[in-house]
């Protein structure tokens, strides 16, 4: 009995010094991280020695302060006197402790070492970072060196003082003493040091109970010693050992005793049992009491360490941003308020509950059991991601981590930390969901480039085509066979013209211009051109008001509009075949009778409906189809940007666009677009087939594609113009600068190789400032006024150009205007009879 109670007592010692050197090294980290990272820290002290150590006082028990940078050079030293002088420049980045600090950007403490004057020390290494609050970065290391032996003995002499029976050892994470009451011992391994002492006895119990100490476990044992201060020979000694955690590294403090030493205690004690009662009846009434003053103040130590330490845990348990329970065979023994309050219950209503209630199913408690439990002898942290349920039957993601309370003992439980992971899960899908947005945005980006390079070419090449034929047509008679395929041949490349700028609308490289449109013969020849393309499974079925008004929009556009719409509704058909309506109508929306689905003013407005009877899709999937890359099509059928572009037209021309559908059901798509209130007849008659304005003076050709300026220079010649064409720029400039005032204008191409037509032109007004420019350019962009303005550019044409068009240009640029409209005047009096 008194030897148990000597056991716990020595062991309350080993605790209390644990606890004091813990608390000792905190205070010393801590006043050294201060130093290292505070504002003005180490950055504006390092070249004050002595501001350093006044503003530092606590740190005197640091042999020295050393600064580290980052590759291991050490740059500052306090105090620098004697041998360390010599140590600026030298470097330490091999050492364990600087890696580790500089690694992993946290304290870190070396094992027992030798200065470089052979004097035990220890160190400590702090990261210093620089004061950046985004990207806080390592710019070195701040290092405190201590002698061991008598900062440990500082520690220790007041609570296992040197005539005590027992004494103390320490030992660090590698099993190397760092105290010991044989000096010889101190910085040696523990598992070597007393076999090279007496190799006679077996250490085989001590360095068992070692490996428990390196391993941080606390408890009492004996073993056979082979010395004991001035005692020798086999000596049982009794040991109580206790962890210390500094800075990430797990010391042991171990406070021995012979055991023969004890006995004699026991021997008394027994001896005088007779007078047990006695003895306690005098020593309580006679104060006798304060002999056990010392034990009972070192209880009430360990007494409130064990309630601070249950007031720590309470603390982190209510502070835990994640839900903590202790589970027993999968029922609910304890839980913070955190996982009450995740899933909806009031406080303590989980205790004695099983976990099933966390699981939507059956069949995912049983999976989570299956994985836990299988094999309780090969247990570790188990670690999953599974659906749980609220209180209030509420689905959302869980992150379930358990570790078992005692790993040599399951059966004690499983300490579980759930977190609810449902909006991490919704950013990381967002995040998968902006990637492919971008990848499609980078995607489009390439097909913008790559259309306006095709565009660039291919208007260059139709300007030809459609010159040549306007200059034939100019010689054909209109009876003749030869004019009419001459026109069909001019149709046919407008069409084209038409087409590439459609597909720079779509890839957004222009915006294109609005005018009264009819939409009639836009849905004629959208749907003539379907049914070429669409599977005969499909029925077309079309009501077109003739009668309706026109729109204020772009003619292409509203192609796409309408060709994007039509597409989707055959695209839900092609498995099953179907119906594809389109209606086209006027109606009147009186404030009164405006459909709640409609944001729209009172007033007339052009109806267009497409209605398909395919798979259709529910409310939720309607609600979004008009965001930017939403899709529901599979990867490779769809972009998601169709109705996304489709929306954004109609709502630029002032209308609205609305569906309405339902599974297997089809979908409709309603389109409002408002009718322009009036509009002149002149917009609706034919183009007159010719009207190119003739003319006289002298104009400068240039293009670097030669079929263009033949064209050109054949085309303004047969109008009455005189011209020099050229296919390089910078000869065009030689032949305006031999004789400036020699021409009238200059018609010029943008792109060109040495000098580009804006290039030109800004010569040319160095020479002439006087001299107008016409330009053609295959390339569509944006022209700010200012520029054109400096240049005396007198108007800027799209290539391929429309040659009635540009002689009216020229016309007006070298003629004036009276002139033209008085010749527009007399061709419409020709030609109003056939209208």
């Amino acid at each position: 009995m008194a030897a148990c109670q000597y056991g716990v007592q020595q062991l309350m010692e080993a605790k209390l010094v644990a606890s004091a050197i813990e608390k000792y090294f905190d205070r010393f980290i801590s006043d050294l991280y201060f130093m290292a990272n505070a504002d003005q820290g180490l950055s504006s002290i390092l070249p004050f020695n002595e501001f350093f150590y006044k503003k530092y006082n606590g740190l005197q028990n640091f042999t020295s302060i050393r600064f580290l940078e980052t590759q291991g050079m050490l740059t500052f030293i306090y105090p620098s006197e004697g041998f360390r002088e010599q140590l600026i420049g030298k470097r330490y980045d091999t050492e364990d402790y600087y890696k580790k600090a500089l690694s992993t950007g946290k304290t870190a403490i070396s094992r027992f070492l030798y200065n470089e004057n052979n004097e035990p020390r220890i160190r400590i290494a702090i990261p210093v970072f620089k004061n950046d609050p985004v990207t806080p970065r390592i710019k070195g290391v701040l290092v405190g060196s201590f002698d061991p032996t008598i900062v440990l003995n500082t520690i220790i002499k007041p609570i296992v003082p040197e005539k005590a029976v027992e004494y103390p050892w320490v030992l660090d994470s590698e099993g190397y003493f760092l105290i010991h009451p044989l000096k010889e011992f101190e910085g040696k391994s523990s598992f070597c040091a007393r076999e090279e002492k007496n190799r006679v006895f077996s250490y085989e119990k001590i360095e068992k109970i070692q490996q428990k100490m390196i391993q941080g476990h606390e408890g009492t044992d004996t073993y056979i010693s082979g010395w004991h201060r001035s005692q020798k020979g086999y000596i049982e000694k009794l040991v109580a050992y206790s962890p210390v955690r500094i800075a990430g590294s797990n010391w042991s403090v171990a406070v021995c005793s012979p055991k023969n030493s004890l006995d004699t205690i026991i021997e008394k004690t027994e001896k005088y049992h007779d007078y047990t009662l006695f003895f306690i009846v005098i020593l309580f009434s006679t104060g006798g009491i304060l002999l056990f003053r010392s034990s009972y103040q070192r209880y009430c130590l360990y007494e409130q360490s064990l309630k601070f330490n249950e007031q720590k845990l309470s603390a982190i348990t209510r502070a835990s941003p994640v839900g903590v329970c202790l589970v027993k065979e999968r029922k609910i023994y304890w839980a913070n308020e955190k996982l009450h309050a995740m899933f909806g219950y009031d406080y303590d209503d989980l205790v004695g509950k099983s976990t099933s209630i966390f699981y939507p199913d059956k069949a995912i408690y049983h999976k989570i059991g299956k994985e836990l439990y299988s094999d309780s002898s090969t247990l570790k942290p188990f670690e999953s991601t599974n659906r749980c349920i609220k209180r209030d039957g509420t689905v959302f993601h869980c992150s379930l981590r358990s570790c078992p309370l005692n790993p040599s003992d399951h059966s004690e439980g499983f300490i579980v930390v759930i977190c609810d992971i449902t909006e991490i899960l919704t950013v990381e899908k967002e995040n998968i969901r902006l990637k492919d947005r971008l990848i499609l945005t980078q995607r489009m980006e390439a097909i913008a480039i790559l259309s306006n390079g095709i565009a660039h070419d291919f208007n260059n090449i139709l300007f030809p085509i459609m010159g040549n034929v306007e200059i034939l047509l100019m010689d054909t008679p209109k009876d003749s066979d030869s004019h009419k395929y001459l026109i069909n041949i001019l149709k046919a490349s407008d069409r084209a013209k038409k087409l590439i700028s459609q597909i720079l609308s779509f890839s957004r490289q222009t915006q294109g211009e609005t005018a009264p449109v009819l939409v009639q013969p836009i849905v004629k020849e959208t749907l003539n051109l379907l049914r070429e393309t669409i599977p005969k499974t499909i029925r077309i079925i079309q009501h077109i008001d003739m009668n309706c008004g026109p729109i204020m929009g772009d003619t292409t556009q509203i192609h796409q509009v309408i060709m994007n719409l039509c597409t989707n509704a055959y695209q839900a058909m092609e498995n099953s075949g179907g119906t594809l309506t389109v209606k086209l109508c006027e109606m009147d929306i009186d404030k009164h009778e405006i459909p709640r689905f409609l944001d729209l003013q009172p007033g007339r407005y052009l109806q267009l409906l497409i209605s398909d009877t395919g798979v259709g899709m529910d409310k939720e999937i309607a609600f979004k189809i008009f965001e930017p890359y939403f899709t529901t099509k599979k990867v490779g059928k769809g972009t998601g940007l169709g109705l996304s572009v489709v929306h954004g037209i109609v709502k630029k021309a002032g209308g609205e666009i609305k569906v309405i559908s339902e599974p297997d059901k089809g979908a409709c798509f309603y389109i409002y677009l408002p009718v322009l209130a009036s509009y002149t007849e002149t917009a609706s008659l034919p183009i007159v087939e010719n009207n190119c304005m003739k003319g006289t003076g002298h104009i400068l050709l240039v293009d670097d594609e030669e079929q263009i300026v033949k064209m050109e220079e054949k085309f303004l010649r047969r109008l009455g113009y005189e011209t020099t064409a050229c296919t390089s720029s910078a000869e065009a400039l030689e032949i305006f600068k031999a004789n400036p005032n020699r021409f009238h204008l200059m018609i010029t191409d943008l792109t060109m190789p040495e000098l580009t037509g804006e290039a030109l032109a800004r010569e040319l007004k160095k020479i002439n400032p006087d001299i107008p420019v016409i330009i053609c350019t295959g390339l569509e962009k944006d022209y700010k006024e200012a520029w054109v303005d400096s240049l005396n550019v007198k108007g800027v044409l799209l290539k391929p150009v429309n040659m009635k068009e540009l002689s009216r240009l020229i016309s007006k640029t070298i003629n004036g205007t009276g002139r033209i409209g008085k010749q527009l005047k007399e061709e419409s009096k020709k030609h109003v009879n056939a209208y």
